[in-house]
């Protein structure tokens, strides 16, 4: 190799590094949003045991521990948080089918814009399977309503 070819290939090394931990900062970012989404859901559902579609309350806390995996990958733990607005609406209602229905929507609308900002194939394959069992949720609670 000649030495011009080696400063190029250094070169190319020193501006893929910044690349890379920029990566992993947007990831770290969306990864903590969309545990305290799915947190938050968990909590919802689980005030809700047993009135909506089953499973989607264990659904909810098998997302946040995926996605925790992930976190503790990249040397993160979010502290946890407390309800969101939509996931509020469906732990205070009494007919929690339309407020689930709400939910299901910005949990897939926030799914849908965070595979956008991620970068590491894992994290993305993770979010766009959870995305996925949100669509699921969506039509299952549309089917209940």
């Amino acid at each position: 190799m000649r030495r011009r070819e080696l400063i190029a290939a250094g070169g190319l090394a020193l501006l893929a590094r910044p690349a890379s931990a920029l990566a992993q900062r947007s990831d770290t970012a969306v990864l903590i949003k969309l545990v305290a989404r799915e947190e938050a859901a968990a909590k919802a559902y689980g005030a809700a045991t047993g009135e909506l579609v089953p499973r989607i309350y264990n659904d909810e806390l098998d997302h946040a521990a995926a996605l925790r995996t992930h976190l503790d990958a990249l040397g993160r733990r979010p502290a946890p948080r407390g309800l969101d607005a939509p996931a509020r609406r469906v732990a205070e209602a009494t007919d929690r089918v339309a407020p689930a229905i709400a939910l299901e929507e910005s949990l897939v609308r926030e799914y849908s814009a965070a595979l956008v900002d991620l970068a590491d194939p894992g994290v993305l394959q993770t979010a766009a399977t959870i995305l996925a069992s949100h669509a699921q949720h969506l039509a299952r609670l549309r089917g209940a309503g």
